[in-house]
C-alpha cells in the first residue's frame, strides 16, 4: 500500500543457505526508490547485495488492475470458523513479476467469528515458471489484519514455498516476508 510506510525482513531459504534482509519501504520517495536495505544478515549490504535487492524490489510498475475470473468462484468448504472461496485470477490482468499467478488456484479464507479476510492461499495446478525456476509444487500463503480504523487489510507475513527444478535437481526455496510497524502518512 503506498500510503504506509513500514518495515519487512525478508528470509530466503535455499535448500540449506539462508538469508535474512531487513528493509524499509518510505513511500514518501520517489518511485523505484522507496525499498531501501537496511541489513543483511544483521551486517552492512554489500554494493552488489543492493544492487540484487534494488532490481527485485525498487522497480517501477504500472498501475496494476488484477482481476478474478468471474466463473472461477466457488465455496471451497464452509465449517463453523472458516468460509473458504476459491477463485482463479484472469492471466492477462497479472504484471510480469506475477504472471505464474494465473496457473495457480487462490484461496481466500474468511473467520467467521471476525468476519474478516484472514489469509489466502495459492497452489499451482500445473508446473510454474517463476523468474528462472522451474516450479513442480508452489504454495504460497499471504497473512492478513484488518485494520478497523483505516478500514483497510495489511499483510502481516508472505510466506513462499517452491520445490523447483534447478540443473537437474530439486530445490526446495522458501521465502518469508514479514511486515511490521506500518505507519500511515498524513
Amino acid at each position: 500500500n503506498t500510503d504506509h510506510s513500514f518495515d519487512a525482513e525478508i528470509t530466503s531459504i535455499y535448500d540449506t543457505e539462508t538469508k535474512i534482509e531487513e528493509a524499509k519501504f518510505d513511500p514518501t520517495k520517489k518511485e523505484g526508490e522507496r525499498w531501501i536495505l537496511v541489513s543483511v544478515n544483521n551486517g552492512v549490504p554489500t554494493k552488489k547485495e543492493i544492487k540484487q535487492f534494488n532490481k527485485a524490489h525498487n522497480i517501477k510498475q504500472p498501475e496494476i488492475k488484477v482481476e478474478v475470473n468471474e466463473s472461477s468462484w466457488a465455496i471451497e468448504s464452509d465449517d463453523n470458523d472458516y468460509l473458504v472461496i476459491s477463485f482463479k485470477y484472469d492471466p492477462l490482468s497479472l504484471p510480469k513479476k506475477y504472471a505464474y499467478l494465473g496457473d495457480c488456484k487462490g484461496l481466500a479464507f474468511f473467520n467467521k467469528e471476525t468476519k474478516t479476510l484472514e489469509k489466502a492461499k495459492f497452489v499451482n495446478e500445473k508446473p510454474l515458471k517463476v523468474k528462472f525456476l522451474n516450479v513442480t509444487k508452489l504454495d504460497m500463503v499471504i497473512t492478513y489484519k484488518y485494520n478497523e480504523e483505516e478500514n483497510l487489510y495489511l499483510i502481516q507475513k508472505e510466506d513462499i514455498r517452491m520445490d523447483a527444478e534447478l540443473l537437474g535437481q530439486v530445490a526446495h526455496v522458501n521465502n518469508i516476508t514479514v511486515f511490521s510497524n506500518y505507519v500511515k502518512l498524513k
